[in-house]
């Protein structure tokens, strides 16, 4: 899910809010959690929690078949049931089979793109699953993109050290479901985002009352974002498969 290394680089620039409040000028730290209204439990003194939720919507026009296409389903609901789909779908060119089922469903290991992260590199590494759900019809469909396990591989040290350890043991939950109607004459495709990250951080980097709220905040907006670009680049993959040549 590419939603989730988009995300890591929202926890950076959260992080640098609440490590410059906490540590630069303490009085900060109070205006924020003014600010956010919120207050900080003490069960989570220590912890990050990042939840964001998103939903969006796309529509086209139904791609016309060339002659030489004829016969072959180039419909969107073939395409989404399909394992021509899974790599736009997980957000990653770099993917792995672990298992596959006849229904289209399957396991992947999804290598993301590196994030740069406090003089750290983060590699999120995730086991994701699809689970492919039609109605009977093949006119519309669902399709559930969800994190079953996750790993952060994490390069450098020095100053990031804490973090690192930190980073090791983040836990993200999270899942995108994809559906989508179409007709003879357009489409409509339409998702729906959740994604959570818990860091347990060392008693050395404190955070700031409303630091969650904040973090909250940026990654939700995050998770908009990329449900968007994610939406607009299933359907240009789409539009890319119906018009490629079959060839007999």
């Amino acid at each position: 899910m590419a939603a989730s290394s988009a995300c890591l680089r929202a926890i950076g620039l959260s992080f640098l809010i609440a490590t410059t409040a906490a540590f630069v000028s303490p009085t900060s730290s109070r205006r924020i959690s003014k600010a956010c209204e919120t207050k900080t439990s003490t069960s989570l003194a220590g912890t990050i929690r990042f939840v964001g939720k998103a939903s969006t919507s796309v529509s086209g026009d139904a791609i016309l078949l060339s002659n030489n296409d004829e016969g072959n389903d180039k419909s969107l609901s073939n395409f989404l049931s399909s394992d021509a789909s899974n790599k736009i779908l997980l957000g990653t060119e770099n993917i792995k089979l672990i298992s596959s089922a006849a229904a289209g469903d399957a396991i992947y290991e999804c290598t993301q793109g590196s994030v740069a992260w406090f003089g750290l590199t983060l590699i999120p590494i995730f086991i994701n699953r699809i689970d492919r759900c039609t109605s009977g019809s093949q006119e519309e469909g669902k399709v559930t993109t969800s994190i079953e396990e996750a790993r952060t591989e994490v390069q450098g040290g020095g100053l990031g050290n804490a973090l690192a350890s930190a980073m090791k043991r983040s836990v993200f939950e999270g899942r995108t479901i994809v559906s989508w109607k179409e007709g003879k004459s357009s489409y409509h495709i339409e998702g729906d985002l959740v994604l959570n990250l818990t860091i347990k951080l060392p008693r050395i980097l404190p955070l700031p009352p409303g630091f969650n709220a904040i973090g909250s905040k940026i990654v939700e907006r995050t998770c908009r974002e990329r449900l968007k670009q994610n939406l607009v680049d299933i359907e240009a993959a789409y539009i890319e498969w119906a018009e490629e040549p079959t060839t007999n």
